[in-house]
């Protein structure tokens, strides 16, 4: 299966120092800037404090949109749910960056 052009732009991962506006954003994850919106209404995305006014999103932003997205062909609107589920993806990477901070201990033999 060929990818179509706006496949390309989905599979597109952002590089780490990259700054989008909502519009780029929304474009990259493939959903309308009004979607953007609710989702930073209802907490599920937090646009960057940039001091310039307007929405802009780094590359997290763009991973955790899409993530939202994925998660509410599951969930549907239930923001509540994803906020949770979102919340436990996070604490869950930072462990998994992080063992030592896991609270289990391996002891050698």
């Amino acid at each position: 299966m060929v990818p179509t052009p706006s496949r390309w732009l989905q599979l597109f991962d952002p590089p780490a120092d990259a700054i989008y506006s909502i519009e780029a954003a929304a474009q990259l994850a493939g959903v309308p800037r009004r979607t953007i919106l609710v989702y930073c209404k209802h907490r599920l995305l937090s646009p960057l404090n940039t001091g310039v006014e307007g929405y802009f999103f780094d590359c997290d932003g763009v991973r955790s949109l899409r993530r939202i997205e994925a998660l509410r062909t599951v969930c549907g609107d239930d923001f509540a749910g994803i906020r949770i589920i979102l919340d436990l993806t996070k604490e869950l990477e930072r462990l998994q960056a992080d063992p030592s901070r896991t609270g289990v201990f391996r002891f050698s033999t």
